[in-house]
């Protein structure tokens, strides 16, 4: 639990704010999607969370209300390697700017570190979304790299950063 959000396991009381936020036209650019999901792909999908190991995917409610503001999620967990890749998803448009989401990765990079055992945490951010590669920054996240013409939305290529931070980032001063 942070000092103003916390991270709990994403349930199906978070599932119409989560079906609102990623069928939102800004969001589906920020996110690079190209078409609405259904109701019943959304549902499918929620379900199949429960049985999948390479995800962990969490709410974030305030800790004054206990509001849902957003997600975070692990993506694509590689144990082996012991590495995942961090994706967030801030709908809620009241709760943008505030600090939300940079806590909430904190969060979640202190819970990977530490109950996952995980040793890398990367995060594909567009260029064009400057307020999220703030937030992961503020998280204790550093640029490794900027890719070029990386991501194609419409007829659009765009640059992507590359951000990662490692367990032993936390023991730095």
């Amino acid at each position: 639990m942070g000092a103003r959000v916390g991270l709990v396991p994403l349930a199906e009381k978070h599932l119409d704010a989560t079906f609102q936020w990623v069928n939102d036209p800004a969001m589906m650019r920020l996110l690079g999607r190209t078409a609405p999901v259904e109701p019943d792909e959304h549902q499918r999908w929620f379900v199949r969370l429960h049985t999948r190991t390479d995800c962990r995917y969490f709410a974030v409610e305030t800790t004054d209300s206990g509001q849902h503001v957003g997600n975070v999620w692990l993506w694509d967990i590689n144990a082996a390697d012991r590495k995942s890749e961090v994706r967030v998803l801030f709908g809620d448009e009241a709760s943008r700017g505030r600090g939300y989401g940079s806590e909430a990765i904190a969060l979640l990079a202190n819970l990977a570190f530490a109950t996952f055992d995980l040793h890398r945490l990367y995060a594909y951010v567009f260029a064009r979304n400057p307020r999220a590669k703030r937030a992961f920054e503020k998280a204790g996240f550093m640029v490794e790299g900027l890719l070029k013409q990386e991501r194609r939305l419409g007829n659009e290529f765009i640059d992507v950063y590359l951000l990662a931070k490692l367990a032993s980032d936390e023991n730095r001063p």
